[in-house]
């Protein structure tokens, strides 16, 4: 009889042993997932990938409530579905980063085009200006290629903001290039002679 006690025991203690390490906080999951989230977030998902990001948010919120009320279980599968979320969102975001950095290349790659032709067109517009006229005709020059250099320097470390700056340069241009229009047409009426008196 003591014998069947002993046996009977065996699988009583194998299921407790089982529950115990069940009940134990899945410290190595939350690290993995805690590692996943600043990897997501310094690859900037929360401005390149906004909706695998809130995915991923949601997902540790969750974790985290069911490490406060003690469902390990729960919270080990949670911290792993994290793990997961964050590395999508970590992968989606690298791609809209570089898709990001290309559009905003070709993009200033078109208007410096537009850019070098309209300095063209105003280096022969400009040089009958008085001194301060084309003061003035640099200085709105320059502005324009301040513009370009903030997007150029931003271009690797936030594409977004480069498109943003690039955004305005267009505004830009279309000013310049009416004011050498507006002067080639001055510079045209200037030559036309005079219309003759008449009798």
């Amino acid at each position: 009889m003591k014998v069947l006690r002993v046996r009977s025991l065996g699988p009583l203690l194998a299921v407790s042993l089982l529950a115990i390490a069940c009940a134990s906080p899945p410290d190595a999951e939350k690290k993995a997932a805690d590692a996943a989230v600043s990897a997501a977030g310094a690859a900037g998902a929360e401005k390149y990938a906004a909706s695998e990001f809130a995915a991923m948010t949601a997902a540790l919120k969750k974790a985290e409530s069911e490490m406060s009320t003690k469902a390990y279980t729960e919270a080990k599968a949670s911290y792993e579905s994290v793990k997961d979320l964050a590395d999508k969102a970590a992968k989606a975001a690298a791609a809209a980063k570089a898709a990001a950095k290309a559009d905003a290349e070709k993009q200033m790659a078109e208007l410096e085009t537009r850019w070098k032709d309209l300095q063209a067109k105003a280096e022969a517009a400009t040089r009958s200006l008085k001194q301060e006229q084309k003061a003035v005709w640099d200085a709105n020059g320059k502005t324009i290629g301040d513009a370009f250099e903030a997007a150029k320097t931003s271009v690797s470390a936030d594409a977004a903001a480069a498109k943003a700056k690039l955004a305005e340069i267009p505004a830009l241009l279309d000013k310049w290039e009416a004011d050498i229009a507006a002067l080639a047409t001055a510079k045209k009426d200037d030559k036309k002679p005079a219309p003759a008196a008449k009798k």
